[in-house]
């Protein structure tokens, strides 16, 4: 079955999260059908092929509405993590689609670049950038903007130059990229593997969420200070576990656990498995781990100075922090967060 031009603005997902995907399908069967459009899949490719290779039936569904565009990136952004340059991507792909489709097509369209922006909540300029990339990059340049991996900016001054070195600057990337991923980000200089978020603390999370019932990585020591109904072990993974209600979730600051856990508390808020969550994590507001945390959570409080964690009497770790902390939060009281926090640092809703 063909894809239709609208479901093309959106990458196909790949690697670990698609095999995530057929793996789930092959266990659970579909849950969501496939949308059709003119005969034509217009949401669900990463779907129909996951099912494909899971050899489960495809169910389908025709759309019938009348604004096939808004539809397919209602859906898309609601259940994808994004980041600002592949959302770029897409707006660059839908002005693009405007001016070269045929009639009918393009009356579903945006209009301009300014347009195409605004749907995906970027800037024109970051739009412009990504156009660049779509015009001059070669295929490698453009995937590695589209599956989150390189800035749309870096993208457009490297599609500048001849293919041949726009490939030798995509090994230099992904060679920087692995390094710094093998690099923790640290949060104190002490050496110590285990640091307990201080008290007053966790005592304004559970001020504001009235509670805590889930810590998806924590330790026995750890779950004396933030008292959660239920938590996880590194050996029971909180990754592959259940989640449920009102979530605390100080992290592991290094790779690739900070990156999974953050991915996972949006994913699961969105899903409905937990109904608010506080996350407390370093200051790396350049990561695509951050990026995803800042855009879909409903606030987050940057502290005054850094974060002293505490040892399991309650006595602050030697040393000094070598990083600044953010603490997000997800849910509907975002008033009640705000005025809670903001005894402790500047909160941005």
């Amino acid at each position: 079955m063909k894809y239709h031009p609208m479901a093309d603005i959106f990458p196909m997902i790949e690697g670990a999260e698609y095999d995530a995907l057929v793996a789930d399908i092959k266990e659970n069967g579909l849950h969501e059908s496939i949308w059709l459009y003119e005969d034509k899949i217009l949401d669900g490719r990463n779907r129909a092929r996951a099912c494909k290779d899971a050899g489960v039936e495809i169910k389908t569904r025709e759309y019938k509405g009348k604004d096939p565009l808004g539809f397919v990136i209602s859906l898309n952004l609601k259940r994808r993590h994004l980041n600002e340059s592949q959302r770029a991507m897409i707006a660059a792909r839908i002005a693009t689609m405007h001016q070269g489709a045929r009639t009918d097509l393009a009356q579903n369209c945006a209009k301009s670049q300014t347009d195409a922006a605004a749907r995906m909540a970027v800037s024109r300029r970051t739009v412009q950038s990504a156009r660049v990339v779509l015009e001059r990059g070669i295929p490698e340049l453009v995937k590695a903007v589209d599956s989150g991996k390189m800035p749309v900016s870096k993208a457009a001054d490297i599609s500048k130059v001849s293919p041949e070195k726009q490939k030798a600057a995509i090994v230099k990337h992904e060679k920087e990229q692995a390094k710094e991923e093998r690099m923790p980000h640290r949060t104190e200089a002490t050496g110590y593997e285990e640091w307990y978020t201080p008290p007053e603390i966790l005592s304004i999370a559970r001020k504001v969420m009235g509670g805590i019932d889930c810590d998806p990585a924590s330790s026995v020591e750890a779950n004396k200070g933030v008292k959660a109904e239920v938590f996880f072990l590194v050996k029971d993974n909180g990754l592959k576990q259940k989640w449920h209600g009102r979530v605390w979730m100080n992290p592991p600051f290094c790779q690739p656990e900070v990156t999974q856990f953050s991915k996972a508390v949006t994913q699961k808020f969105h899903d409905k498995e937990i109904s608010e969550a506080c996350v407390l994590v370093n200051n790396a507001t350049e990561t695509d781990w951050a990026q995803t945390l800042m855009q879909y959570a409903s606030a987050v409080c940057f502290p005054k100075g850094r974060v002293r964690f505490v040892d399991v009497n309650g006595i602050q770790r030697p040393g000094s922090p070598i990083q600044g902390h953010m603490i997000f939060y997800f849910g509907k009281n975002t008033q009640d967060f705000a005025d809670s926090f903001s005894k402790i640092g500047k909160v941005w809703q």
